[in-house]
Order: C-alpha cells, then sequence, then structure tokens
C-alpha cells in the first residue's frame, strides 16, 4: 500500500480575537470551524487565537474547548492585540460600543451581535467609527442568510410579485410566559435587561428593512406585562424597561404597509420568527419553523384564478441561494448553517477584497435598526405617529 501526502493550497490565515464565551460566542466558533472544509475555494482560514471574557475561570475552560490558542479578560486587551485580524463582539448588549469603536480605531474588521447598541446614541458613534475606518464592520442579522429569505428577496427583486402593499413580521417566544417565574430566570429581563424588542424584534425590524425597503413612521405599543420584570435598561433613561411584547404599524417610503410584532411571552412559541408579503402581482410567506419552504403566490395579472394559491418550494436546490455550496437537493440546512453563511461571507470580502453590501448587514444597518426601536418607544411613550429620522 503507497501513501500519499496531500497536497493543500496555502489559504489566507484570518486571526480570531473573539470576546464572550457564552452561547453566541459558542455560535460563532462554530462558524468559524466549519469555514474552511465547506468554503475551500475561498482559500480562508479563520484561526481562533484569543477568547476574551471577565470570568478567569469560565473563560478558561472555554477556550480549551472551544479551541482557541490564548485566552485573556480584559477586552482592552484583546482589541489592542496587533495579531488580531478580525474582533468578533460577542458580549453582553451593553459592552457592545466601546470595544466595537476602539477595535476599529485600531485597525481591526469588526463583528458585532445585535442588537449594535441599546442606545442609539452609542449605535451612532458605532456608525460613526466604522465609516472613518479602514476595516469592515458587520452587524449580525443572520436571517438575511436563511436561503429562502434570500431567494424572497431575489424574487421581489426581479419583480416577480410587483408593487409591495403589505408586510406582516412577527418574531415570537415564550421565555417569560410563566408570571411566576422571577426577572433572573429569563433572558430578556436578567442583565443586561435589554428586552424582547432589542433581542428579538431587532431582528423582524431588519427582515422589513431588507425584504421591503426604508421606513418612513411608526406607531407602536411597547408593553411589559409582569411589572415586575419591568427593570429599567442598562444606560438607558429609567422610562426605557425590559419590554415583553410590542407591536407596531410601518409606512414604508415606498408606499408598502407594514404590521411589527415582537413577543416573549407567547406561549408554544419557542423561536418563531416569520413574514408574509403581499403584491400586487404575488405574495411570499416564510417562517423560521419551516426554514427550507417558501410558500410562493405567483399569480400573474389577468389569468384564470380557479387554481391560484400558495405553492410549498422546497429551497435546496444547487442554484438556490447558498445552497450549492452544502448537501445535495432535498438536504435540508437551518439555523447554525445561516450563522455559518454569514460567517463565511463576511470573511471572504476581508480576504478577497469583497464588498459586504447588499446582504451583510454593515453597522449602517445596526444603526438604522436602533434609531427605529428607539422610535417605536418615543411612540408607545407618546401615543403618536413618530416620524423616522436617521
Amino acid at each position: 500500500m503507497v501513501m500519499h501526502n496531500v497536497a493543500i493550497d496555502t489559504p489566507r490565515e484570518i486571526n480570531i480575537g473573539l470576546l464572550g464565551c457564552g452561547f453566541m460566542g459558542k455560535c460563532h466558533t462554530n462558524a468559524y470551524k466549519k469555514i474552511p472544509y465547506i468554503y475551500p475555494a475561498a482559500k480562508v482560514a479563520p484561526r481562533l487565537k484569543v477568547l476574551c471574557d471577565q470570568n478567569a475561570a469560565i473563560v478558561e475552560r472555554e477556550a480549551a474547548r472551544y479551541g482557541f490558542e490564548e485566552y485573556c479578560t480584559d477586552w482592552k486587551e484583546l482589541v489592542a492585540d496587533a495579531r488580531i485580524d478580525v474582533f468578533d463582539n460577542c458580549g453582553p448588549d451593553p459592552v457592545h460600543p466601546e470595544p466595537c469603536i476602539a477595535a476599529l480605531k485600531n485597525g481591526k474588521h469588526v463583528i458585532c451581535e445585535k442588537p449594535m447598541a441599546i442606545r442609539v446614541e452609542d449605535a451612532r458613534r458605532m456608525r460613526a467609527a466604522a465609516a472613518a475606518a479602514t476595516g469592515m464592520a458587520m452587524c449580525t442579522f443572520n436571517y438575511r442568510f436563511m436561503p429562502a429569505v434570500r431567494f424572497a428577496k431575489d424574487l421581489i427583486a426581479a419583480g416577480r410579485i410587483g408593487a409591495i402593499h403589505h408586510i406582516r413580521v412577527h418574531y415570537l417566544q415564550m421565555a417569560g410566559h410563566d408570571p411566576s417565574l422571577p426577572p433572573d430566570k429569563v433572558w430578556y429581563s436578567r442583565w443586561p435587561f435589554s428586552g424582547g424588542l432589542q433581542g428579538i424584534g431587532s431582528h423582524a425590524i431588519d427582515q422589513c428593512r431588507f425584504l421591503v425597503g426604508e421606513i418612513k413612521s411608526v406607531s407602536a405599543l411597547v408593553r411589559t406585562f409582569n411589572k415586575d420584570r419591568a427593570i429599567p435598561s442598562a444606560g438607558c433613561p429609567a422610562d426605557v424597561v425590559s419590554d415583553e411584547g410590542a407591536a407596531a404599524i410601518l409606512d414604508f417610503e415606498n408606499g408598502a404597509i407594514g404590521v411589527v410584532e415582537s413577543s416573549v411571552v407567547a406561549t408554544g412559541r419557542k423561536n418563531f420568527l416569520g413574514w408574509e408579503i403581499n403584491g400586487s402581482h404575488g405574495s411570499l410567506h416564510w417562517d423560521l419553523e419551516h426554514p427550507n419552504s417558501l410558500f410562493a403566490c405567483l399569480a400573474g395579472v389577468g389569468g384564470d384564478d380557479s387554481l391560484l394559491g400558495f405553492t410549498e418550494i422546497s429551497v435546496t436546490e444547487s442554484g438556490h441561494p447558498y445552497v450549492g455550496d452544502w448537501w445535495p437537493q432535498g438536504h435540508n440546512i437551518g439555523w447554525e448553517h445561516a450563522q455559518i453563511i454569514e460567517k463565511f461571507h463576511f470573511l471572504d470580502a476581508v480576504a478577497n477584497n469583497k464588498p459586504l453590501c447588499p446582504f451583510n448587514a454593515t453597522f449602517e444597518d445596526g444603526y438604522r435598526v436602533a434609531v427605529i426601536i428607539d422610535a417605536m418607544r418615543r411612540s408607545s411613550r407618546t401615543g403618536q405617529r413618530t416620524d423616522i429620522q436617521y
């Protein structure tokens, strides 16, 4: 038996420095591990260089488990490390602005988890830092990279559903549905007290902008139903609390009407993001519980409506967006894969000098979502429709 050495093209190594070793730190690390063998042609090799978390015992353990070479407990050391190419901020929401701004000033490329910032003022500073930086900056709205969502965007751009009239989008969870649960037992009301609108409503708002366009004004209600969880959100005025439900009517610049809803007390719903878009020539529907299916009604005009209805399209063909690099047709991909696809497109842009837009969410996108959330809160407080001013 003759053994042969494997010839390997030398990829570009990109050193990753990651802040935060919780749920999203684990998720991002998983993406970096998968990228080299799913996307070999890009010749990108993420190197897990430094993991940072303020808890020394936890970060030492998780650095070994995740496969990082080193760890530290001070983000200031991480963003100043000349070896780091990409700073990935998976820390708590209030710890997004300062490390990201410092990393951008130090010439790093930056990935920041959503919501980009709790306060719109901080989001504005982050946007300015990104605009002045030499590195690229992305806010992680990962649902843009579900193949069915991207396919829907392509159909809309091609005019297949005509002029858009309506979008209804919701993101529902049941994290706090039990009134007996204390604030520290549900994710949105324990520190940093971000609330459901920031935590999941931000995704719903980004889907509106990504698929339909810019929002002109909002009329909203934002509520906390369990008053012991109405804890002031970190770094915000006292009247901004960890909300549990929000609903808003949106007026889009293109004339469309939108309804957006978020809830963390929706009993029975584990992680239910979904939307329906109605246009002059057709409609589209998608939800995260059926992630590989886009339901489409492409009617045309003036035809026979006797068979008209929604058709389920299995978005698993090699020609569908993002699918060809993965499995044969009919083999589903899900939440994890959108995270991997998103991180790959960012690293591919960094390594091969490609643009982030229009599919990766930039710090401009993160800022605009923060502005819309702020407008929704103001509308709820005043009882008035509020214009969106960037």
